[in-house]
């Protein structure tokens, strides 16, 4: 009798261990898209600012590049650049975009990732989000508001997220909308850009994982600068800064992007990006660097 006792209560026992909260499977990590940034397919401005210029009709650009971040992922509570745990860690994509003068007016676009490879470290029992796969692609159309001939370029942005990215990989938003709107200054060896937008996507909030109230991933005002020269035949110098403010309760980043742009040939531009994050976003990277090469049936700068 003692026995069956004891084998009773052992029953027991285990059937509250099993369904304690303590002893629940793993949490599971909000989905959304990582990628906060979005490069430029024209490229007439930076390689990620556009100063408010569109293709010329008939023109066509294509570019292939990869990327690599480094802690796009991590929660923190101020800025603390330097090594580092996260969700995810390391991340490598190649992208590919293209952009089309189809008129005067109107210049259609669209860029295309793919995630290569990305890892990083548990964190509260949470995994981590490893491996391959398709991210979001971003279309877009871009129309002029200002005759250029007047040497101040002002054009209507807008691209939305195509949803058929790898959600386990944190490759895609339910929904995400960015219309901006661009200006630019265009001077004999140089040109100044800048553009204003809003990022509208599903809200995510992660301070249940993390305990930080501002841990929200949301809508948010964007705000890009950039300056780069045009007086060199072969090399090209840019400088961008990219800010993201958040509207719906999350942390501000924002990216200091220096880039070197190489003509080989009237078609064919070689070039090197690469900055360190600011800001204790969770999703704004302690670093970013991306190479690549772009293709265009025309030399426009």
């Amino acid at each position: 009798m003692p026995s069956r006792l004891a084998l009773v209560l052992l029953s027991a026992l285990s059937t509250v261990v099993v369904l304690s909260p303590s002893s629940a499977s793993a949490q599971a990590l909000p989905t959304f898209n990582l990628q906060r940034l979005e490069l430029d397919p024209a490229a007439l401005g930076s390689l990620v600012v556009s100063t408010g210029r569109v293709l010329p009709q008939g023109m066509v650009r294509v570019a292939l590049q990869g990327h690599y971040e480094y802690l796009p992922l991590h929660f923190q509570t101020r800025w603390e650049p330097g090594g580092g745990m996260g969700l995810v860690e390391n991340k490598f994509t190649a992208d590919v975009t293209i952009a089309v003068g189809v008129l005067p007016w109107l210049q259609l676009d669209a860029e295309i990732p793919y995630i290569l490879a990305q890892g990083g470290t548990a964190f509260r029992d949470v995994p981590a989000p490893k491996g391959s796969g398709m991210g979001s692609p971003w279309v877009g159309a871009r129309v002029p508001v200002l005759n250029p001939d007047l040497g101040l370029h002002l054009a209507v942005d807008v691209s939305t997220q195509l949803p058929v990215g790898d959600k386990a990989l944190l490759a895609r938003d339910d929904f995400a909308l960015h219309p901006s709107l661009q200006v630019g200054y265009l001077a004999e060896g140089w040109q100044v850009g800048g553009q204003v937008g809003v990022l509208v996507r599903t809200k995510r909030d992660l301070s249940s994982l993390s305990a930080e109230s501002k841990d929200v991933i949301g809508d948010e005002l964007r705000v890009a600068a950039t300056v780069t020269s045009r007086a060199g035949e072969l090399t090209r110098g840019e400088v961008s800064v990219l800010t993201g403010i958040p509207l719906q309760g999350g942390r501000m980043g924002a990216e200091l992007l220096v880039a070197i742009r190489r003509h080989a040939t009237s078609w064919l531009d070689l070039y090197v990006l690469g900055g360190p994050g600011v800001g204790a976003g969770m999703d704004t990277p302690t670093f970013r660097f991306i190479a690549g090469a772009s293709f265009s049936t025309s030399h426009v700068d």
